[in-house]
């Protein structure tokens, strides 16, 4: 634990008190003021270790899209140190309740049940489903009304998985799907030829190729999902994440997000990890999202 000038978070509120009741005095902008009351400070951040999310390399430095933007969505605050602690997915949001964790960096969805107990960021990436196709995409398969439309494309789906209902809520026969175990086994089936494409999820799509590193499959990009009836496309927004009690720190990070959007710098971040502007969050709030109109 971190102790005077490293005051730890969510430790803040009292310090940022007395931060903010002496700045007042004299005079400083509240940028100024902002910068000052966070200057310094380490957090400490909930991790899964899973590729594209939040993962260590090779060299043991913790990298993937969300340490990635909470650097820079930071760093205006003055925050630049983060001790990074790996847990289960499941247990992070349990642990950043028990003060484990300043904030969770990890690909985690916001949905209502959560923001009962959590509070968000704005949306940063908005995750669906994907196609992979063979390699160059012979045929020009982009949604999955061009599967439907077509009755010799052959689907590889997985058994059970909510990627494959999406393909046949939105019109793909069931006649047209072969199902797989796992999203290996679906993969294989394309390189073998007894399969054109397979549905799975963005961040499994981009693990198939950029951590295995799997050879004559490509996205199809662009690519249009399922439309709930809301009109909403069928996404998981996901978000950095903050104890209740840290609300004035959630909102700073959302200005400095902002405004990393408008300058156009979080774009290279997912083009890093491989997602792609089909990912782009959109103008969804996580008002709406926590609301059930997501």
């Amino acid at each position: 634990m971190t102790i005077t000038t490293r005051c730890r978070l969510p430790l803040l509120l009292a310090c940022a008190f007395t931060a903010l009741s002496a700045f007042a005095g004299l005079g400083a902008s509240p940028a100024q003021a902002q910068s000052s009351e966070w200057a310094g400070k380490k957090l400490v951040v909930g991790i899964h270790n899973r590729t594209p999310w939040a993962y260590r390399d090779k060299d043991n430095k913790v990298v993937g899209i969300h340490p990635d933007v909470i650097r820079a969505v930071f760093a205006p605050l003055g925050v630049k140190e983060f001790e990074f602690v790996v847990s289960d997915f499941g247990a992070m949001i349990p642990g950043l309740l028990a003060s484990r964790f300043d904030i969770i960096a990890s690909g985690v969805a916001i949905t209502p049940p959560r923001c009962e107990q959590v509070l968000f960021s704005e949306p940063d990436v908005a995750v669906g489903d994907s196609l992979l196709v063979k390699k160059g995409n012979p045929l020009n398969l982009h949604s999955y009304e061009d599967i439907a439309k077509n009755p010799k494309v052959r689907l590889a789906g997985g058994r059970g998985s909510e990627n494959t209902k999406n393909a046949i809520a939105a019109g793909v026969p069931e006649s047209q799907i072969a199902l797989f175990p796992n999203n290996e086994a679906a993969v294989s089936a394309i390189l073998a030829d007894r399969a054109d494409v397979t549905t799975l999820s963005v961040p499994s799509a981009i693990g198939v190729i950029d951590e295995q590193k799997v050879e004559g499959v490509e996205r199809a990009v662009p690519f249009k999902g399922l439309i709930k009836p809301n009109g909403q496309p069928a996404k998981l927004y996901t978000g950095t994440v903050f104890p209740k009690s840290s609300a004035k720190l959630r909102d700073a990070y959302n200005a400095e997000l902002a405004k990393l959007r408008a300058s156009g710098g979080l774009k290279p971040i997912m083009e890093k990890y491989n997602f792609t502007a089909d990912e782009d969050a959109g103008a969804i709030t996580t008002a709406q999202i926590c609301a059930g109109n997501g």
